[in-house]
């Protein structure tokens, strides 16, 4: 019998009741899933609600639909998909994230800086380019903002680390503008914060300093916090 555990939103709680009965081995791979009536029933919640959480696991690669026959379990039941784990069905801590992103893209500014060759440090030109000439349009500065730190993942050369750059960026798209709108409006020295920490960045990586580079890269990402009022910890 599937048994809801986790004090999350109706819909998370169904979905890691299915994950954990897939999980113990209650549920094999490539097995047939039960009706969705006989889910409503057994987890004591309307069939509208577990067909939202077997649509996210559909999403995520755990089920599969097979025409006139109803859903199954993958192959790969662990999922291909990464997803954040949510706070009561709130967005993911916004410290969370950038304390993830500082252990992660200060390597990956390390590595670029010995990887990087002529046509990402033009990407990286360009991008620093066009968010001192949009400055004052906060969203165009922000995407100029994401397309930068896209050109150092490129640099790493790591397509692991490519994607993961562009899963976070949809994640962090609306807390860059508001960084950059705090940069601007609030704290002393403006946006011109940012390009200098940005510029730094640059620098570090055309110079071939991987240790420059990874420096850059911390001083950016906390202080890039620090716009946001998040203090990040220190690194030992």
């Amino acid at each position: 019998m599937l048994e809801l555990q986790r004090p999350d939103t109706l819909v998370d709680r169904v979905v890691s009741a299915i994950r954990a009965e897939i999980d113990c081995g209650r549920l094999a791979a490539e097995a047939r899933m039960p009706t969705e009536q006989q889910l409503a029933e057994q987890l004591n919640v309307s069939r509208s609600v577990v067909r939202e959480a077997v649509a996210q696991l559909k999403a995520d690669g755990v089920l599969i639909a097979r025409r006139g026959l109803g859903s199954y379990i993958s192959k790969t039941p662990n999922g291909t998909v990464f997803r954040f784990p949510s706070s009561s069905g709130h967005r993911p801590e916004l410290e969370q994230m950038f304390e993830m992103r500082l252990w992660i893209e200060t390597q990956a500014a390390s590595i670029a800086a010995q990887r990087r060759d002529e046509a990402d440090l033009v990407r990286m030109r360009k991008a620093l380019h066009d968010m001192h000439e949009q400055r004052s349009d906060f969203a165009a500065a922000a995407l100029a903002d994401v397309e930068f730190h896209r050109a150092i993942a490129d640099a790493s050369k790591n397509d692991y680390f490519v994607a993961f750059h562009d899963f976070l960026r949809g994640q962090l798209a609306s807390a860059r503008q508001t960084a950059w709108e705090n940069s601007a409006a609030r704290l002393v020295g403006g946006s011109a914060d940012a390009s200098r920490e940005h510029q730094a960045l640059y620098q570090a990586i055309a110079d071939g300093d991987r240790t420059a580079a990874a420096a850059g890269a911390e001083a950016h990402l906390r202080a890039s916090a620090k716009r946001l009022n998040i203090d990040l910890p220190t690194i030992n």
